[in-house]
């Protein structure tokens, strides 16, 4: 059996008649990669984890901490290299590691099934991503009322023309290439072969737990399905990149107009966001229909979500990883008594 199972997009992706599972022995094998593939995630966030700390104490011994801290211009430059190197890094390794042919199968940066299909598929995911806006102030409103503050760390947003440069590269250009490499290819592929559908939703919870802060997060989960979706059903990462560019360059860009004090910039937003939802909307029904998407495949073997579940969640270096993101992540709220 291969490692992975990425079915022929002009193929049926359905499971034939009379598939039973394997057998015991085929359990035992999905189990084993299963508790490996979580490993190989776990030591990945934790080596994310370590590596901002790393930079960030290398800042620090080289006496550039306050520079970094003072200068918009030097923390966006940097804050690239910093997010290529804490994120791409420890994916890379793994994605080194793999066999030649497991390695092709995991970065499925190859051709869409279809160009069209992922042109629809680019306005339908990010009208997700707007929804995952509303999903977020909705999450926020009530921790607020269950007495909890939320925050998150803020990038500075720049007023000048070479700073803007940079913080448009930092957040449009390079977490979509680096991020969609790490999460819907090393951590999301590998995972098909026990349903599409798993590995989506285990890639996005892994996806949204790095942001490390509850107000990114929920917006992270709903992206994060969509996005993995898409991939999924045009059959390649570069879906997911350019939705996620066009995300990440519509915020950026957002951020830089509330800044610059432009006037009218609320309803010039309001205009955007209705159409790129409509738009989104229509390319999600049309995307729905069209004859060359790629169906969910069901799991190579029979076992129970709950089993699957489990067997990702419950290992040492995934609950290593998840109390890291914890220890982070509750900096980030406040609890008022």
């Amino acid at each position: 059996m291969n490692e992975f199972y990425i079915p022929s997009p002009f193929t049926p992706s359905r499971r034939p008649s009379g598939f039973e599972g394997g057998g015991h022995g085929a359990y035992v094998s999905a189990t084993k990669n299963l508790r490996r593939q979580s490993a190989i995630a776990g030591l990945c966030v934790l080596a994310f984890v370590g590596l901002q700390f790393a930079v960030y104490y290398m800042l620090v011994f080289l006496g550039l901490d306050g520079e970094f801290a003072e200068n918009d211009l030097f923390q966006n430059a940097f804050g690239g290299i910093y997010s290529a190197i804490s994120v791409f890094l420890p994916f890379f390794v793994v994605a080194m590691l793999m066999s030649k042919n497991k390695r092709e199968k995991a970065l499925a940066f190859g051709h869409p099934v279809s160009t069209g299909l992922m042109l629809l598929a680019v306005p339908a995911g990010f009208m997700f991503c707007l929804a995952g806006n509303h999903v977020t102030s909705i999450f926020i409103m009530l921790m607020q009322q269950l007495g909890f503050t939320l925050t998150a760390p803020e990038n500075p947003v720049p007023v000048g023309g070479l700073e803007s440069i940079f913080f448009i590269i930092q957040i449009a250009v390079i977490p979509p290439l680096v991020e969609e490499f790490a999460l819907r290819g090393v951590i999301m592929q590998p995972l098909r072969r026990h349903g599409d559908l798993f590995a989506i939703l285990m890639s996005s919870i892994v996806f949204s737990l790095m942001h490390r802060n509850l107000v990114q997060a929920p917006f992270a989960l709903v992206a994060g399905l969509a996005i993995g979706y898409y991939v999924v059903a045009t059959g390649s990462i570069w879906t997911g990149v350019l939705i996620h560019f066009v995300n990440n360059l519509f915020s950026s860009i957002l951020s830089l107009l509330n800044a610059g004090g432009i006037k009218n910039v609320d309803i010039i937003i309001s205009v955007i966001m209705t159409v790129a939802f409509v738009t989104g909307l229509a390319c999600t029904l049309i995307f729905f229909f069209h004859p060359k998407r790629i169906r969910l495949n069901p799991p190579e073997v029979e076992m129970s979500f709950g089993a699957r579940v489990t067997n990702y969640v419950f290992t040492v270096p995934m609950l290593a990883a998840l109390l890291a993101i914890f220890n982070i992540t509750r900096q980030f709220v406040e609890f008022n008594k």
